[in-house]
């Protein structure tokens, strides 16, 4: 699978959601990472455990595919 958080970044960068918006969806999904970690995640200042990526990959699919 490719890195989520690459595509992440694109989203963020793109004004199409809002960091926010990512986490909590991301959170909805079950995840665990505060919304600063889940930033330094996507910016790849934090290395997440592979399913803290999963959990990135099904928020932004739900955000793009609502």
């Amino acid at each position: 699978m490719h890195d989520p958080r690459q595509n992440a970044q694109h989203i963020l960068d793109q004004n199409a959601i809002t960091l926010e918006r990512l986490w909590i969806t991301y959170w909805g999904e079950g995840g665990i990472a505060s919304i600063l970690e889940l930033d330094a995640y996507v910016h790849e200042a934090l290395r997440p455990h592979p399913f803290e990526l999963d959990l990135i990959f099904w928020a932004i699919e739900e955000l793009q595919h609502p």
